[in-house]
């Protein structure tokens, strides 16, 4: 391949990223938040502390569920800011193929049309596609309408005009082509983690670090939101799980070993936010500084990784992976899970221990080690 075409290739994946990063991005304290609030509502039906005909779950569940029901018109907001479209009228969008009646009929049994036009049968509920294109179609019939109405006009004509064009556009062409991209999507993942699991389950977790380094987890998460909403389980995080927990293993180990008492606090502080489903700190402020406690978390990872794999671990539900979360993966492999998580964290801390790494004095590097 020539160095003309990796350029390319190169800048499309740097664009691409970082267009995924601007869609979630704003909304990543959202999906943290409602992955806990997910955990304690499973938590609550296995116990059987809430019965599932009972009002008191149907409450619970909207309160854990709700935000990736309507992940679409999240999506459709941060999505306009994007493509430089009113907010406003992308997220009204949303709520047009998001609309009860139209998602019951859409998921009903006969034909349904549209001025005699027949509808496919997609369900919008949790999709994240569907509404990218619309939005993005939406951009150019707002162009259209700013250039026809006058300055005094676009603000009362435009948004009408964008909803009567692009709602039927959406529910004819771009939902059905939304559904089919997010279904190879899910099938190619598919194919790749069939291969083997467990080779998957190394290679997340060894990578996972240089993932998030890179910025290259958003192009993971569409794909684990997709998986739940194609197949009803995601087998994509549980895999993050263990080169999280190794981070957080290998920041404690630096916490303990360390003689600096400010940068013992924030290794301890990093730790504990990764296991909280947050590994920024840990990466950046610890053991990517140190270097070799990054190895040791990611050897450690891909042990926990091919545990993931191995057992095929699930998540029920989108879910970044923490202490908090666990609920999210119970299933028949959860104690595999559990396992991968904790002989992760475990390995990680004793090898970052038994390899040492050169500790910082004042934030500093200096000479002196604490290696073995």
């Amino acid at each position: 391949m020539s160095h003309t075409a990796l350029s390319w290739i190169k800048r499309q994946s740097a664009n691409l990223m970082e267009f995924l990063s601007s869609l979630f991005l704003p909304i990543i304290a959202l999906l943290v938040s409602t992955g806990i609030l997910k955990g304690i509502f499973i938590l609550l039906t296995v116990n059987h502390w809430v019965t599932i005909d009972s009002s008191t779950y149907t409450i619970l569940n909207a309160m854990s569920d709700g935000f990736f029901y309507f992940i679409p018109v999240f999506l459709a907001y941060t999505a306009a800011k994007r493509f430089n479209v009113d907010p406003f009228t992308s997220m009204l969008l949303a709520c047009v193929i998001l609309y009860p009646d139209v998602t019951n009929m859409l998921k009903g049994e006969g034909t349904v049309d549209f001025f005699g036009i027949p509808l496919l049968s997609v369900l919008y509920p949790s999709s994240v596609i569907p509404i990218l294109l619309a939005v993005y179609g939406m951009k150019y019939v707002e162009l259209v309408c700013h250039k026809i109405f006058p300055e005094s006009l676009k603000g009362l004509f435009t948004p009408p005009v964008c909803i009567i064009i692009m709602a039927p556009i959406t529910l004819l062409i771009l939902g059905p082509l939304g559904k089919a991209i997010g279904g190879y999507l899910g099938a190619g993942y598919e194919v790749i983690y069939n291969v083997s699991p467990l080779i998957a389950g190394i290679a997340v977790g060894v990578l996972q670090p240089f993932i998030g380094i890179l910025g290259l987890q958003w192009g993971f998460f569409p794909i684990a939101i997709n998986n739940v909403a194609v197949y009803g389980f995601d087998t994509l995080m549980p895999l993050f799980g263990s080169a999280m927990f190794a981070q957080a293993g290998a920041a404690l180990a630096v916490a303990v070993r360390s003689k600096d008492k400010l940068f013992k606090s924030e290794a301890l502080s990093a730790s504990i936010t990764a296991l909280l489903g947050v590994t920024e700190p840990a990466v950046f402020g610890v053991t990517l500084r140190l270097k070799k406690p990054l190895v040791c978390a990611c050897v450690a990872g891909g042990i926990g990784g091919a545990i993931a794999g191995f057992f095929k671990v699930s998540a029920a539900a989108f879910a970044i992976p923490a202490v908090t979360t666990l609920p999210v993966f119970m299933g028949p492999s959860f104690m595999w899970y559990v396992t991968a998580l904790g002989v992760s964290f475990v390995i990680s801390f004793i090898l970052t221990v038994v390899v040492g790494f050169e500790d910082v004095v004042s934030n500093e590097p200096v000479g002196e080690s604490v290696d073995k």
